[in-house]
């Protein structure tokens, strides 16, 4: 089966739009330091999502930002206005320190859930404030019917977009997982990969997982993203589709349910 994330993505924002309606009309800002076509296009996305469903987003542009000072101080700013919710778009400009920068947004306005206070609130399920790409992942498996107890579940890198995230929702929910990163044997990511129920991939390694690592039936979940001659491509290889029983796309896949996530964490 191959998720459709658009449709599911669809699905969310019809029930966002009407929960908005119950509550107090909400504010988001999208703070850009430096940035690329790429970046540039995910904030668009985001910014047309959230006017979508009545949420009002501002976009702020800071493209000399040179220090993570400046950078601070203008987050800082920001967080004392009037918005709901703040998200600072990643990357950053080379040279910025991505932690100090995300912990200066208050955490209660971190709808990304990437700050050091909102994340350890998460853990220790102080907040409901699901990660995105965690949440959209969540809304998959779901979507898919797919049980997680007493399946064995593999995470496929640690970063802090895809499988910290990944790893925090995991362990609050209280399931064993195993994770592949850089220092992994090859011997023993072979080995993990075709032992896996459940299998998540966020390096941004263009179609690296290929059919032989995984066995029949695997669950695919493919959160990661990458350029490969001008196309926007995910880890695992689209030819695991002939082995997989439930296989992500990218792009269409988690991306756009993620968004919306993001958005219903202002709730």
């Amino acid at each position: 089966m191959i998720i459709n994330g658009n449709a599911i993505a669809k699905e969310l924002e019809e029930k966002l739009v009407t929960e908005l309606l119950f509550s107090t009309p909400k504010k988001v800002c999208f703070v850009v330091f430096g940035g690329n076509a790429a970046t540039e296009q995910f904030v668009k996305m985001k910014s047309r999502v959230a006017e979508r469903v009545g949420i009002l987003a501002e976009i702020k542009k800071y493209p000399q930002i040179k220090t993570t000072e400046e950078a601070v101080v203008l987050v800082e700013k920001i967080g004392g206005e009037d918005y709901d919710g703040i998200v600072v778009q990643l990357p950053l400009t080379a040279g910025l320190d991505t932690q100090t920068i995300l912990d200066a947004i208050p955490p209660l306005k971190d709808i990304d859930v990437l700050g050091t206070v909102a994340k350890e609130s998460y853990a220790s399920g102080k907040i409901n404030r699901t990660p995105p790409v965690a949440q959209a992942v969540f809304e998959v498996l779901e979507s898919a019917n797919i049980k997680l107890k007493g399946k064995k579940i593999v995470i496929i890198g640690k970063g802090r977009l895809v499988g910290e995230p990944m790893q925090l929702m995991f362990k609050r929910m209280k399931l064993p997982f195993d994770i592949i990163d850089s220092k992994t044997t090859l011997a023993n990511k072979l080995s993990l990969l075709e032992n896996a129920d459940i299998i998540v991939s966020g390096v941004g390694i263009p179609h690296s997982i290929k059919p032989e690592m995984i066995k029949k039936g695997a669950v695919l979940i493919d959160a990661g993203t990458s350029e490969q001659a001008g196309k926007l491509v995910g880890d695992i290889d689209p030819a695991c589709q002939s082995r997989a029983s439930v296989i992500t796309p990218v792009p269409g896949g988690i991306g756009p349910i993620t968004i919306v996530s993001v958005l219903r964490n202002l709730l």
